[in-house]
């Protein structure tokens, strides 16, 4: 899907940001989605204008006036060939129609036209639909696993939870996901009738999957102890498929990490 295909769809125009007040009502806005106060956002109105103004791509996707998306890249090491995706972000209220996609695929274009061959983010394994999104639909590849990558998070979405995280590395000019025939596996990963988390031995053969919640962020809310027993037993089963040279190729039909042997 084309960029133009892709903003279309969504019903919006993704472009850089251009003021200060563009800045704070993005500043506003992902303060809103990771449920965090409003003086305390992931990134700052400052550091936004800071970013644009040493050449960093800091898109918006707007349906009016207002940014209701964002994503934020910064380069790498001078001369490096790869963009950092720092954040993205859309409005709860916008959510599902395409707007991280148009976003995506501009951040993409915008990238490639400044020589960049990589784009790198983080995401939580936990999380089905950014697995989703990142493995299957834009064809990125988990590059690497990370216990706790980052330190304690204070945010609605994060606070009280290991921020393990899966590392992406998007390869721009021919996205394709690990390569997998569909092929079925043992479960590696479970759950029982009251939604727990089994684990069920080592990984072998050439395809394991392993079975992840639709909404990992709703049991945080409703059952924190749930949650943390699914952080944990994912962070087993991640920790030792990853050593025994397993990669996740994508998320099946029924909500299970394909992991296959690279």
């Amino acid at each position: 899907m084309t960029v133009e295909e892709a903003t279309r769809r969504a019903g919006v125009i993704v472009r850089e940001l251009r003021t200060v007040d563009e800045c704070v009502a993005a500043e506003k806005m992902l303060a809103d989605v990771w449920g965090a106060p409003r003086d305390a956002p992931p990134i700052p109105a400052d550091l936004l204008m800071s970013f644009l103004h040493s050449g960093g791509c800091v898109l918006g996707a707007f349906a009016g006036s207002l940014p209701i998306g964002l994503t934020v890249g910064l380069a790498g090491a001078p001369g490096s060939d790869s963009l950092y995706s720092l954040i993205a972000a859309v409005s709860a209220e916008y959510a599902g129609r395409g707007i991280g996609l148009a976003l995506k695929r501009t951040q993409r274009l915008w990238a490639l036209e400044r020589g960049a061959s990589t784009m790198v983010w983080t995401f939580d394994p936990l999380v089905r639909r950014n697995a989703h999104f990142n493995l299957n639909r834009l064809g990125a590849r988990a590059t690497d696993f990370r216990k706790d990558f980052y330190p304690p998070m204070r945010d609605l979405v994060n606070r009280d939870d290991h921020t393990d995280r899966l590392v992406a590395t998007w390869h721009l000019a021919e996205p394709a996901p690990l390569a997998w025939s569909g092929e079925a596996g043992p479960r590696v990963l479970d759950h029982d009738h009251d939604g727990d988390p089994v684990v069920a031995g080592e990984p072998t053969g050439p395809v394991v999957l392993a079975w992840i919640p639709p909404d990992i962020e709703a049991v945080r809310r409703s059952d924190p102890a749930k949650a943390k027993r699914w952080r944990l037993a994912s962070r087993e089963v991640l920790d030792r498929s990853w050593a025994a040279g397993y990669r996740p190729a994508g998320i099946t039909a029924d909500g299970c990490y394909a992991l296959v042997r690279a």
